[in-house]
């Protein structure tokens, strides 16, 4: 004979109480029997006969002994709660250090990960420890790898205010989706380049974290060996793993806020100034394909000002040319580590400066953030003006200040700005002369030398109408 009992997972003791309780209550109010357990007043006999064998048939065997002397469904239930629902100090500080120490590394995948947090959350409730549930959110970012950062930083950017649920949508989602996380790696050379998946064998139960490369368990995508499968690694110098949604708009003007991008990226070379090598050799998007890098420089984009009417210009520094790339791209994480925000909302995102100020707005547009500037999205091209000019029109600025202006003001181009210039009047405004020489005079004849003073004009007039007196010494 079966009994529906059997699908919940019988009582074993202290250690699956909280589930076994859930479970068991859930099944007693299908049953209609709750109120066996709830209720003060006396219960039909029936129903009490009923709930009380239900509960006794769910526990195991050797936990008869508890309940052997309970004649009533409710004294069966607080004799096992007593028993098993250990509520002390100890047993909360467990769970407590349970829960904090749970990361998704030391987890099979996502899903346990997630499990493993709620079940020690609801066993804290269940002893009367209170959970904040947006604690207990912010616990499961704490437990999240370095490759989940820029998730994060999408999260925190858009003011949502964070909760268990949230969190836990969110995570699930980065595991069923099936389009490619924009995510940028630094790319280690790998020594040896013959790698053959066909020879590498995994269990059926998967293990430890799972690769966003190759969705293989028990590795994260920094430590991937298939992401260099087409490439000879041999040869293979630094780039960057690059897999960015955009890639397959056909839009070379515009620009693009991406919240994985780990660099600014650009396909025009003529719009760069200030030219340097790049840091990288190349890139991979999200097809596999290697792009190479030629140049990195600094990009002016015009911007419009609803305030004044009148554009402004950003200076974006050490954006990579790449000259195969579909689209010009912004990083989100680069923006931020310069001291700026990003906010996201459903409409757009906004670019604020450190005192909090909007310099620019991206709009959201086939899921993608385009930002919106003059003329097309194209970058001006700011007009290099020579350095003597601007050294003069600065006041005669000295040139060690005048070097670092182009550095940390918008908007300021100047040619030869690392060439030392001489200005001549600046040489000579600076000259001084030698002061004159005090010589010592004497005179060698009677009356050659004479020292006069005048005094007055005096208070009173002298006998002939006179003020003013006249002292005179050889």
């Amino acid at each position: 004979m079966t009994t529906n009992t059997l699908s919940i997972q019988k009582l074993t003791g202290r250690d699956n109480f909280s589930t076994w309780k859930f479970a068991m209550e859930a099944y007693l109010q299908h049953e209609e029997l709750w109120e066996c357990i709830t209720s003060v007043d006396s219960v039909d006999n029936k129903k009490d006969i009923k709930a009380k064998s239900k509960i006794i048939l769910s526990i195991d065997p050797q936990l008869y002994v508890h309940v052997q002397d309970a004649s009533t469904a409710k004294l069966v239930w607080d004799k096992l709660s007593k028993a098993f629902e250990d509520s002390g100090l100890l047993r909360k500080v467990g769970l407590l250090r349970d829960l904090i120490n749970t990361n998704l590394n030391s987890s099979t995948n996502v899903e346990d990960y997630i499990n493993k947090i709620m079940s020690a959350a609801h066993k804290l409730r269940a002893i009367g420890f209170s959970v904040d549930d947006e604690w207990l959110g912010t616990l499961m970012l704490a437990g999240l790898p370095e490759e989940y950062k820029p998730m994060i930083m999408g999260i925190e950017s858009s003011g949502i205010k964070i909760s268990a649920d949230l969190i836990k949508t969110k995570l699930l989602q980065e595991v069923r989706s099936d389009t490619t996380t924009a995510f940028y790696v630094k790319s280690n050379k790998y020594k040896n380049s013959q790698h053959n998946k066909n020879k590498t064998t995994y269990s059926e139960k998967p293990k430890g974290p799972r690769c966003f490369n190759c969705n293989k368990h028990g590795h994260v995508s920094k430590q991937c060996w298939f992401r260099n499968k087409k490439e000879n690694n041999n040869d293979t110098k630094n780039s960057f793993v690059a897999a960015f949604s955009a890639s397959l708009l056909n839009d070379n003007t515009s620009w693009y806020v991406d919240s994985g991008a780990s660099s600014h990226m650009t396909m025009h070379g003529h719009w760069l100034q200030n030219k340097k090598a790049p840091p990288v050799d190349n890139i991979r998007i999200a097809d596999n394909k290697v792009l190479s890098v030629h140049s990195c420089g600094t990009v002016t984009i015009q911007v419009p000002n609803e305030a004044t009417g009148i554009p402004d210009c950003i200076q974006v520094n050490d954006v990579l040319y790449v000259p195969d790339l579909s689209t010009n791209l912004l990083s989100v994480s680069k923006i931020i580590s310069n001291g700026n925000q990003v906010e996201f909302n459903e409409n757009g995102c906004a670019v604020k400066n450190k005192q909090g100020h909007v310099v620019a707005n991206a709009k959201l547009v086939n899921n993608t953030y385009k930002l919106l500037s003059c003329h097309s999205g194209k970058a001006m091209l700011a007009i290099s003006v020579d350095k003597y000019l601007w050294h003069q029109r600065l006041g005669h600025i000295n040139f060690n200040d005048l070097n670092k202006i182009p550095d940390c003001t918008l908007g300021v181009k100047m040619s030869q700005q690392n060439k030392e210039i001489t200005c001549i009047p600046c040489l000579q405004a600076k000259q001084t002369r030698l002061p004159f020489k005090h010589e010592g005079y004497r005179a060698s004849k009677l009356l050659e030398l004479i020292h006069s003073d005048v005094c007055g004009p005096m208070e009173n007039q002298s006998i002939g109408g006179a003020r003013r007196s006249i002292g005179q010494k050889p």
